[in-house]
């Protein structure tokens, strides 16, 4: 391992592991397309107008009978004769407020009265982005029953958090109850009953839709990917252990895609889901759309299918299913209350165990600062606290390296253009002096991880949304004064002037100007929370180089004022003794000679 050209060959092949992993996940980790229910008897009689799985960007969404995917409305005119007439029907709890309607039985509001919710008008966040019947969120369609779209249900109000919708016709009845469970819950229990006198085919299916605008969907050419940037997501089951499969509006506006045995299935932003939670379902399906076209879009409709099993219903039988809809905020604690693996809706990349154990710290240090902002730094200091023996190693790496660029800079001369020969004079030149030039590289390749752990998880914490601190009236937005990412870019430019450097002047001129500008550019659009962080982290870091550079000095110092010893230089010692043995030779050779010249003297 002294070798420092092994170094970089095992830094590479690291390096192509890591690529190796994420291409095979990008290569091979497409899932099976969504298909359409084999066993329906009547699927061939109504396969015209009844396509339950369309060719990708068809004018037909999944699951839905023949409707045409017109561009969404939100203007409340659109539908004035019909909202007049609807009926509906609430479910009231100290966090949410649910509405329904007998037009679809869907939802069509659902309101989070935490403060740290609210508009900046005081009203109440509305979580609900659809507003047509057919793409209402927990919409439930029964296969063999064919429910219309609009259809019109029965409702009742059973309680402030528990209500009841019932439909009728074509031979069958379906019945909803849907109440309130834990925090952001809705639970739906489904009665389907044969009123025919012959065996009816029955499949519950489940619909949640979501609707982002391309606005937000985007970030600019330095910009940071928007908080309303939303995934589909489903859980399932494989070799009895979960994955997550998380896709974009993009992929899925050309590619519907299903998975069997799921435990969740929805859509979700940074901050928002809206999933569809169940034990025992047979498939989860995710598809989206562009609208108005996919050439000329202004926004994403996704959809979200949770699918039971078929069932073949004898005269009077019934079949029931239950159903949790989680709409609400990605809150972990409210999220792993709920179960099915539900806390994976929120993405923290590949070191999420890192990062969920650093979202846990940073509560507990909230628990006793008071503050997000301090809570952040308090961690920071933490972490480099931690991480200091790995920094003394990497700063005292490149100080050795610092004293070298005299005698690199020579090789560079001596060799010019000549690349071959200046890498193995190079090397040679770190193998003389026993220094491995990855040393300073490695403590800090064992970091990334815990890196890029804090990079999701304060860009995905919510306790961040719409905290304040100091003059930042939201640590999950931008900074508005553009102060941090200033401050980031000036901290960035000094670090660099106080690095020890052994490229060219040209390139260091880069390292010192372009890079911290460039740098600074990206944290314009980054959460302010993250920024405090970065901020908190290029101070410590500078202090810490400092103080660990001066140490060296006196160290070296120290070693050049105390005498040399015969322990400490045995080398100068042997010289020494080979001088004395030849000097005292010399001295027992010229008395003879003297002796010599005196006795021819008296001849």
């Amino acid at each position: 391992m002294d070798d420092p050209k092994r170094q970089f060959y095992i830094l590479g092949a690291i390096a192509a592991v890591v690529a190796g992993i994420y291409l095979a996940g990008e290569v091979f980790g497409e899932p099976q397309d969504a298909n359409a229910d084999p066993n329906d008897p009547n699927a061939s009689a109504r396969a015209e107008r009844e396509p339950e799985t369309p060719t990708p960007g068809s004018d037909q969404m999944p699951g839905i009978a023949g409707t045409p995917l017109a561009a969404p409305s939100f203007d409340p005119g659109v539908r004035t004769a019909r909202n007049d007439a609807r009926r509906l029907y609430t479910i009231d709890t100290e966090l949410v407020r649910a509405t329904f309607s007998d037009h679809g039985g869907g939802l069509v509001s659902v309101e989070l009265k935490n403060a740290q919710f609210k508009e900046d008008d005081g009203s109440l966040l509305q979580l609900v982005t659809t507003d047509k019947e057919r793409y209402q969120p927990f919409r439930i369609e029964v296969t063999g029953a064919d429910i219309p779209p609009d259809a019109v249900w029965q409702g009742e109000q059973l309680s402030e958090n528990a209500i009841r919708l019932t439909w009728e016709g074509n031979g069958m009845r379906v019945r909803r109850r849907i109440e309130a469970g834990g925090p952001y819950q809705l639970w739906s229990t489904v009665e389907v009953r044969n009123l025919d006198d012959e065996p009816r085919y029955a499949r519950i299916r489940y619909f949640t839709h979501h609707y982002v605008a391309k606005d937000d969907e985007e970030g600019g050419f330095i910009a940071a990917p928007s908080t309303r940037m939303s995934h589909g997501v489903c859980r399932h089951a494989v070799d009895g252990e979960g994955e997550t499969e998380r896709e974009a509006g993009e992929t899925l506006a050309t590619d519907v895609m299903g998975w069997p045995r799921p435990e969740f299935v929805g859509i979700h932003d940074t901050y928002f889901a809206n999933v569809l939670v169940a034990d025992g379902a047979e498939r989860c399906v995710l598809a989206a759309q562009r609208r108005p076209t996919p050439e000329d879009y202004v926004g994403t409709l996704f959809q979200a299918e949770l699918r039971y099993p078929a069932a073949t219903l004898e005269p009077n039988a019934t079949v029931q299913e239950r159903t949790m809809q989680y709409l609400g905020p990605t809150d972990r604690a409210a999220l792993l209350s709920a179960g099915h693996g539900l806390s994976e809706v929120i993405d923290l990349g590949w070191f999420s165990f890192i990062a969920n154990g650093l979202n846990d710290l940073l509560r507990l240090l909230f628990s006793f600062i008071g503050s997000w902002g301090l809570a952040i730094i308090v961690l920071t200091l933490m972490v480099k606290t931690v991480f200091y023996p790995l920094t003394v190693k990497s700063f005292r790496s490149m100080a050795a390296m610092r004293k070298l660029k005299p005698k690199i800079d020579a090789i560079n001369e001596k060799y010019g253009d000549d690349r071959e020969k200046k890498g193995a004079a190079t090397m040679e030149l770190y193998r003389k002096e026993k220094i491995n030039p990855a040393a300073g590289c490695l403590p800090s390749l064992l970091q990334m991880p815990v890196w890029f752990a804090l990079y999701r998880s304060l860009s995905t914490n919510l306790e961040l949304y719409r905290a304040p601190f100091l003059v930042w009236d939201d640590l999950s937005a931008p900074d508005p004064f553009f102060a941090l990412p200033i401050l980031v870019a000036v901290l960035m430019h000094f670090q660099q002037r106080l690095t020890p450097s052994t490229i060219n002047p040209k390139q260091a001129k880069i390292f010192m100007y372009f890079m911290p500008i460039m740098f600074g550019s990206f944290m314009l659009f980054l959460p302010a929370g993250l920024c405090v962080y970065i901020v908190t982290n290029s101070t410590l870091t500078i202090l810490q180089q400092r103080y660990i550079y001066a140490k060296l000095d006196r160290e070296e110092a120290a070693g050049e004022s105390q005498p040399t010893t015969v322990d400490e230089d045995p080398e100068p010692e042997e010289e020494a003794v080979e001088d004395a043995t030849s000097a005292s030779s010399t001295r027992r050779r010229l008395p003879a000679s003297a002796k010599k010249r005196r006795r021819r003297g008296r001849a």
